[in-house]
């Protein structure tokens, strides 16, 4: 069955895209993807603008307009643990700025203030216009904690939107844009490639301003992820220098490596976009910079879940960004209107609401402290105490609406299936789009793809995997029906990579990056945040209403052993070759190249004998050395004597004799010696 590899949404005779004179479907901000089935499917493509308002130049402001906020959010959530959302954000507008924003050309930004110029070089040399990095470690568990503001998978994911440019251009700026984004966060970006890039049509729409024609046009996306990516402190320090205040004031500072790395879960991420400078009309852009830190803690001691900022983040809050405009804390307290579940010290300046009417899906609380107006006030610094008054009880945790887990099936080093489980708690059938990246050397089975559950699906994007070149790109609209779960298989084999493609953890196995889920939710249960364009600040993104909601979820990443040769072999064959040769070569070598010689043996002596043996001959050579000394005395006196007296007695022929007599041994030397001093004497 012949199946072309690029199989898009537009090419379905069964999907269309309505849009409305003002890119509306159904008086919504979001454009809806529509199904010519039962089923609907909405995804959220930004906020689209008028040509008559982008064109009208006077009302286009002319000065330059930068503003810096710092915000933190704490949830305490019902399993114990607490949620901490700080947010960083930074905006900057300028005539050049808006005009390359609306005609999708490259930024020209000059003039740095608030916004980090490493960053904005980066972005205005590889034709940038929206960017999303995040940093991961751990897993958010949504079946307990709900979602959160910004979901992030474990790992390192990147996605971007470039401005319009030919796909060759594109390439060389995505691969010039991971280079010079692993270099700015000390991260290990520069392992993406065209193996683990893709581009899909559906999953990653932009998240800011954006006009139909762009938005649907997914050559202008590049989306990639390292699920083996691991954060430490030297990712957190480039990220903070990005702040106007670095770490030396504001939230920042209570941002210390101990407490953040400890945590159950947490993110980094860098979250750039266009958005809307005068939020409701919208008739205005800016560049909006995002720099945001998700983290879960497990505070619960001797059954307690009490807490305070100082035992979240080992410090109390001492001091403000003095370049902030804004500077808040916000503590969650929905369901706790009657403080009858935990109580704050000290109180809330005030308490924000949101949504429909008290215990309804929608309806928010929260309690806000502004710190700018605390310090001032108190002149000391600042913390607050949450108190519980009774001891946590572990009950049962409402679901949320959509949930999705994902696992590896099969056994053996052959063949195998990724399953996942989507299931819909609600009451309304739920559209959702799946996304798998998988990488080439995962050879997929798509005529044995199934699944259980009675769900509609059809397939939106394939594009098949090339060795060495190009990794899968699996996506599909799925209908969940309401209340049930919806089963997904995807049988896949092994394949065998050459020796020099293994890691050096190659037993360890092989990390396949998390699936992505993306739907419109019909109800705000267990949604925490927007993802709007025209919201300003946090608090803005808190305020959810009776209304479609759209979510994206990252499901597990999967741990897959391949078919690993035993690399220890070379090791053991090398170690056995050098062993035989060096047994085998020593000998011949020494027969062949050798002469043997009979040595005579020495009878062996004892210690104690050749000890004495030794003394002996050293005093027997002193003694000798002093006889020497005597006897050429006496040779001296002898011969005077001689030769006064040559006539006189026995003794002159035998001194004579002695005289002749050779010299060449020290034994008859000595003796000769010895013979004439007796004679002398005896004279």
């Amino acid at each position: 069955m012949e199946q072309p590899s690029h199989h898009t949404m537009e090419q379905s005779s069964h999907h269309t895209v309505e849009q409305s004179s003002h890119h509306t479907v159904e008086q919504s901000s979001h454009h809806t993807v529509e199904q010519s089935s039962s089923s609907t499917l909405s995804l959220p493509l930004a906020t689209s603008k008028s040509k008559d308002v982008t064109e009208d130049c006077e009302s286009v402001p002319t000065e330059d307009h930068s503003n810096f906020s710092e915000e933190l959010l704490i949830r305490p959530l019902p399993t114990g643990h607490v949620h901490s959302h700080f947010e960083f954000t930074t905006t900057w507008s300028n005539p050049l700025i808006q005009s390359a924003l609306e005609n999708y050309h490259d930024l020209k930004l000059t003039h740095y203030s608030l916004f980090p110029r490493a960053l904005g070089e980066v972005v205005e040399k590889y034709h940038v216009r929206e960017l999303h990095l995040t940093l991961t470690q751990g897993l958010w568990r949504h079946q307990q904690w709900g979602y959160p503001v910004l979901d992030a998978p474990p790992g390192a994911t990147l996605w971007v939107w470039f401005n319009p440019a030919p796909d060759h251009v594109l390439d060389q700026a995505w691969r010039d844009l991971v280079n010079a984004l692993s270099g700015l966060f000390c991260a290990s970006l520069n392992f993406i490639d065209s193996t683990n890039t893709a581009s899909p049509v559906l999953s990653f729409r932009p998240a800011g301003l954006a006009q139909p024609w762009y938005s649907s046009n997914s050559s202008y996306l590049r989306v990639a992820a390292l699920a083996r990516e691991n954060v430490c402190t030297e990712n957190l320090t480039p990220w903070k220098k990005l702040l106007p205040c670095d770490t030396t004031a504001g939230l920042a500072s209570i941002l210390y490596p101990g407490p953040l790395y400890s945590a159950h879960y947490h993110s980094l991420g860098v979250h750039l976009r266009p958005s809307c400078l005068d939020p409701g009309s919208c008739q205005h852009s800016q560049l909006e910079l995002v720099l945001s830190v998700s983290l879960v803690q497990h505070r619960l001691q001797e059954g307690r879940q009490d807490f305070t900022l100082r035992h979240l983040y080992s410090s109390k809050i001492f001091s403000v960004c003095p370049l902030a405009h804004k500077s808040m804390v916000y503590i969650d307290l929905t369901g706790n209107e009657d403080e009858s579940k935990f109580s704050l010290t000290p109180p809330p300046e005030r308490i924000a609401e949101s949504g429909g009417e008290r215990g309804s899906l929608s309806y928010r609380a929260y309690a806000l402290y502004d710190l700018r107006t605390i310090l001032h006030t108190t002149r000391d610094t600042f913390d607050v105490a949450v108190r519980f008054p009774k001891r946590h009880v572990y009950g049962i945790i409402p679901a949320p609406p959509l949930l999705a887990t994902r696992y590896i099936a099969g056994y053996g080093e052959e063949g195998g299936s990724i399953r996942v489980v989507l299931t819909n708690n609600g009451i309304q059938n739920v559209s959702v789009v799946y996304l798998e990246l998988l990488p080439w050397y995962l050879r997929l089975y798509l005529h044995t793809a199934h699944d259980t559950g009675g769900a509609d699906r059809y397939l939106s994007q394939l594009v098949t995997a090339r060795d060495r070149e190009q990794g899968w790109v699996y996506e599909s609209v799925v209908t969940l029906p309401a209340g049930r779960s919806t089963e997904l298989s995807l049988p896949f084999t092994r394949a065998l990579l050459k020796w020099l493609e293994y890691p050096p953890d190659a037993n360890h196995g092989f990390y396949l990056p998390a699936a992505t889920v993306s739907a419109m939710l019909p109800s705000a249960r267990n949604i925490t945040a927007i993802t709007a364009a025209d919201t300003a600040s946090l608090l803005d993104k808190l305020q959810v209403a009776d209304s479609d909601h759209f979510v994206r979820l990252y499901t597990e990443t999967l741990l897959v052993s391949l078919p690993t040769p035993d690399f220890s072999m070379p090791y053991n064959v090398i170690c056995l070759a050098c062993t035989v040769v060096a047994l085998a070569f020593g000998p011949i070598h020494n027969i062949t190249t050798k002469r043997l010689v009979l040595k005579k043996i020495q009878p062996s002596t004892s210690f104690v004998s050749t000890v004495s043996s030794k003394l002996e001959r050293l005093f027997g050579m002193k003694s000798a050395a002093t006889s020497n000394d005597a006897s050429s005395k006496d040779a001296s006196a002898t011969d005077a004597s001689t030769d006064l007296a040559p006539d006189q007695g026995d003794g002159a022929p035998c001194a004579e004799e002695e005289r002749t007599s050779p010299t060449n041994d020290k034994v008859s030397k000595t003796t000769s010696l010895r013979k004439r001093a007796v004679a002398t004497k005896d004279r």
